[in-house]
């Protein structure tokens, strides 16, 4: 969460700084191994949104992860799922808002769905992987 709200802080600039980076870095690899030619300017912008929706879905994704991971530590047993959802549904909400404050930035109702996806993925996932586990432990045959 904290490093959502940071990512959220930068100005509108800054972000764009990141992404850019980020963009430029997946050029190179296009230029090097995919032997591309130079990307016209729609195509570039097409790849920066890509990296921006990209990030919001991999952040919300490990969040849902983390959240319902603590949930379950600290006990939770009822509707565990659905309260992690609303959690992570509520903070993108207020993620976006606070981007709204942010120089530069602004709250998009499909950035807040992007990250409710991202972070029910992660929730799915954690739930998938830890009942995969428990299945396991419980018809491990004892070894002689």
């Amino acid at each position: 969460m904290s490093a959502i709200f940071i990512l959220s802080s930068q100005t509108g600039t800054e972000s764009e700084e990141v992404s850019g980076f980020v963009r430029k870095a997946i050029e190179a690899v296009l230029y090097r191994y995919v032997k591309m030619a130079e990307l016209n300017a729609s195509t570039i912008n097409l790849l920066e949104t890509m990296v921006r929706k990209t990030a919001h879905l991999f952040i919300y994704f490990c969040l849902g992860f983390s959240v319902i991971a603590t949930f379950l530590s600290y006990g939770a047993k009822r509707n565990v799922f659905l309260k992690a959802a609303v959690f992570c549904f509520l903070y993108a909400v207020s993620d976006e808002t606070h981007q709204y404050f942010v120089e530069g930035r602004a709250a998009e109702v499909t950035d807040v769905l992007l990250d409710a996806a991202g972070s029910l993925a992660g929730i799915i996932f954690h739930t998938l992987l830890t009942g995969k586990i428990i299945f396991r432990r419980r018809n491990k045959k004892p070894t002689v």
